[in-house]
């Protein structure tokens, strides 16, 4: 039955647009480590409302543990596929990068640029920005 239910939710996110699978992934996404995502102290996706950033989170500074984006741009739904734009950040700039959302697993696998790499959620927070 659980299988079958499964297989539903699946068929059915496939159909919603984009606003809805758009909420479905927003929050903070770290690289999976087999057991469970990577999610303080490294480069992390921070997904909301069609804004992707990189942030490297809990970083310990004299104000505390404070967290460090390295660079933003926007993402779009194409079918089940995110897309993410090209980063224009001039410290760090990232080619475009393309993921396959899995709704049922609640994982996002990136397909390009190589290496593949899966993303699991991490626990969602705002973001405590560095002050310089």
């Amino acid at each position: 039955m659980k299988k079958i239910v499964a297989a539903f939710l699946a068929l059915l996110s496939i159909g919603v647009g984009p606003a809805v699978s758009a909420a479905s992934v927003d929050g903070i996404w770290g690289v999976d480590q087999g057991s469970g995502a990577l999610c303080s102290g490294a480069h992390v996706m921070v997904l909301r409302d069609g804004r992707y950033i990189k942030a490297l989170l809990d970083l310990g500074t004299t104000q505390g543990l404070r967290d460090l984006v390295e660079g933003t741009s926007t993402y779009v739904f194409d079918g089940a596929r995110l897309v993410v734009a090209a980063s224009l950040s001039l410290s760090r700039p990232e080619p475009r990068q393309v993921f396959q959302w899995d709704p049922v697993g609640q994982i996002l696998r990136r397909e390009e640029p190589v290496p593949t790499l899966t993303f699991r959620r991490c626990p969602d927070r705002e973001l405590l920005l560095l002050d310089r």
